[in-house]
């Protein structure tokens, strides 16, 4: 038994090896650097984090504007209807279990936790001037918490990699399992230069360079989350249990980490559909004692008014940056959020493209835009009106001059029965990691070894690296630099959402026979790589 068969590397190339040697080098000196000088890494990263949204943030703003019109007229034309796998694919998963994986792992804890935080801070930082006449504070905060993480988010940054992904890999058919596999419907192009576009001269230098950074993204978009439920998790165990937070949260990813291991094992068809139904049904439970306990009224009143802020005003709040204005927390929060969803684009939409097989590409859209649209509506109105009420708000604003973790726990503390709601809460963000760490390994090592059926060893050791920086997100002095992570890491692959959203235009063009593949240099075989690509029982 050879080191790469320990490493799960036994079948691959030398650029694979390579590949994942690099990456793990460079993310393990990064996480050495948060254990030995945790407030020098936070430094960076929040310096990091600003430099980038002061001068990139309209960049955001507009990219995301973009990607929204593209999509939507993309799923509305007849390239809507193309399955993904070709014609005759059955889907794989039950619609149960398919929800259930695309919701969780599309989310992670950011709807408890910022659910809770960024309506607060808006109403204690309100924009200037006032995108909206006539909404108050209240609803005008909740409405951009809708907009960040309802609509029009949703359907900005997943669906172009998921649409990318899926055309082009499983339905037209290409000869890798690559991120830089995306890149097949630019090729040819006339107005790209040849070293690009020629697959076999490129594939070693700039196709490898597209891979290694959709793995360092992915990893930190997949740390960001991990960061926020690590220390929202010792919080709760801290502020609101009691105990001591700090031993007794890392026993809890230790046990955390044993369920993970387990999922690995059991793989796609087990684990991770397992893991994301059970995720789902407490998040239900949570929802419903919160409507019990909370501000009832309160929350189904603001609720309903910051909809009808939202929906009348959707364009102006998403484009909203006061550019003559005073300094204000929204319109600095819509970069960091589209930052976000970029850095989480490249894992989400593969794997959401990945269980998808056998679905059309609107069907993919419903699960991925409009199921999700209203579950978190619901969940966001719930959690919203319930920290905005009288008497919670002035508290919770006290708390999260501490820190966004510290507001949650005050949230339950003042809550009734809420330490019944805390047990709930921490079943929750233990399902987002479990589910959300599962997925994003497997599509780590997936892209690793170039196939969509990657092995227990290699993802058990791209979900140890991951562990780490959970770990390492503890020992972080500012909440503030867990945000940074996801906002450095999507800089640099901004640009190739546009790139592959107009790639994905041409590889349906050709599929469909609307374009002439006789005048196109590019060159896509229309075989399918697993057997699993027809055929497959749907089990829910």
């Amino acid at each position: 038994m050879g080191s790469w068969y320990i490493l799960g590397l036994e079948e691959t190339s030398r650029s694979e090896r390579v590949l994942f040697g690099v990456t793990m080098t460079v993310m393990l000196a990064l996480g050495a650097v948060g254990l030995l000088a945790p407030t020098f890494l936070s430094d960076v990263l929040t310096d990091t984090q600003s430099w980038i949204l002061t001068y990139f943030e309209w960049w955001f703003i507009l990219l995301g504007f973009v990607l929204l019109i593209g999509t939507v007229m993309f799923m509305a034309s007849k390239y809507g209807q193309i399955r993904i796998g070709g014609p005759d694919t059955e889907p794989e998963f039950g619609l149960f279990s398919w929800v259930s994986m695309v919701f969780t792992v599309g989310f992670g804890a950011s709807i408890l936790i910022w659910g809770v935080a960024e309506p607060i801070q808006i109403v204690k930082s309100p924009p200037s001037p006032a995108p909206v006449e006539g909404a108050t504070t209240e609803s005008m905060a909740l409405a951009f918490m809708f907009i960040h993480e309802v609509f029009p988010g949703l359907a900005m940054w997943y669906l172009p990699v998921a649409m990318a992904f899926g055309i082009t890999v499983y339905t037209h058919g290409v000869s890798e399992y690559k991120i830089s596999s995306m890149l097949t419907g630019i090729r040819g192009w006339k107005w790209l230069p040849d070293w690009l576009t020629d697959i076999e001269g490129s594939r070693s230098v700039v196709y490898w360079v597209i891979d290694a950074a959709a793995l360092i993204a992915i990893i930190g978009g997949i740390a960001t989350t991990l960061g926020f439920s690590a220390q929202t998790m010792s919080a709760i165990i801290g502020r609101v249990f009691g105990f001591e937070a700090a031993a007794l949260t890392y026993a809890v990813f230790g046990l955390i980490g044993i369920i993970f291991l387990l999922d690995v094992w059991l793989g796609l068809r087990s684990g991770i559909r397992n893991a994301a139904r059970v995720t789902v049904v407490c998040i239900a439970l949570a929802m419903a004692l919160l409507v019990v306990v909370g501000p009832t009224l309160y929350m189904f009143e603001l609720g309903l008014d910051a909809t009808g802020v939202w929906l009348s005003e959707m364009f102006r709040l998403t484009l909203y940056t006061a550019p003559s204005g005073s300094a204000n927390g929204a319109a600095g929060l819509t970069g960091f959020w589209w930052a976000w969803w970029a850095a989480w684009s490249i894992f989400v939409g593969s794997f959401v493209a990945r269980v998808s097989k056998g679905r059309t590409l609107r069907e993919m859209f419903a699960v991925l835009v409009v199921v999700p649209t209203v579950f978190t509506w619901i969940q966001h109105s719930l959690i919203g009106g319930w920290v905005l009420a009288p008497g919670n708000q002035e508290p919770i604003a006290q708390a999260i001059e501490t820190s966004e973790p510290a507001a949650i726990a005050t949230a339950l503390n003042i809550t009734p029965y809420g330490t019944v709601l805390a047990v709930l809460f921490c079943f929750v963000i233990a399902g987002y990691i479990i589910t959300s760490l599962d997925s994003a390994v497997y599509m780590l090592s997936a892209i690793t070894l170039g196939t969509e059926e990657p092995n227990p060893r290699n993802r058990a050791w791209w979900g140890a690296l991951l562990a780490v920086f959970g770990m390492i997100s503890l020992r972080l002095e500012e909440f503030s630099a867990i945000e940074s992570l996801s906002v450095t890491m999507a800089l640099p692959f901004s640009l190739f959402l546009l790139v592959i959203l107009y790639g994905s235009y041409r590889v349906a063009r050709q599929y469909t026979g609307d374009e002439d593949t006789a005048e196109s240099t590019t060159v896509i075989p229309r075989s399918h790589r697993s057997d699993a690509d027809s055929g497959v029982t749907t089990d829910d």
